[in-house]
């Protein structure tokens, strides 16, 4: 869980995020970083997730992989890690939003590596 949170901690760092979460397609967490209610929102990640790959299957555009929420304090930014884990990072900032998204994406790749999330 160590190398998860070191390379969590380093994409929050580089990208100058806020907070981020590792959960499972079951939404349970697996780990947060700087975020209140971990548990919950990994919870209710999980409920978009599951209503977004529907939807796009629904139309026939085929599986989600990245998702963008762009809120009134900032942007939410969720990455698929494979079929089971996802990614979200969180930030106040989303002036540079094509070069957060391919960061994020490059996290998921990263992470997808680690022995616990394959």
């Amino acid at each position: 869980m160590n190398e998860i949170n070191s390379t969590l901690n380093d994409f929050l760092l580089n990208t100058k995020s806020s907070a981020a979460l590792v959960l499972n397609e079951k939404g349970k967490l697996i780990t947060s970083l700087h975020l209140d209610y971990g548990d919950s929102v990994a919870a209710m990640t999980a409920a978009i997730l599951s209503m977004s790959d529907k939807f796009l299957a629904d139309i026939g555009k085929g599986t989600l992989k990245q998702l963008f929420l762009k809120t009134s304090e900032g942007v939410v930014i969720g990455n698929k890690i494979n079929a089971s884990n996802f990614v979200v990072a969180f930030t106040r900032d989303g002036s540079n939003l094509g070069l957060l998204m391919r960061t994020t994406d490059e996290l998921a790749a990263e992470l997808s590596k680690n022995s616990i999330l394959k």
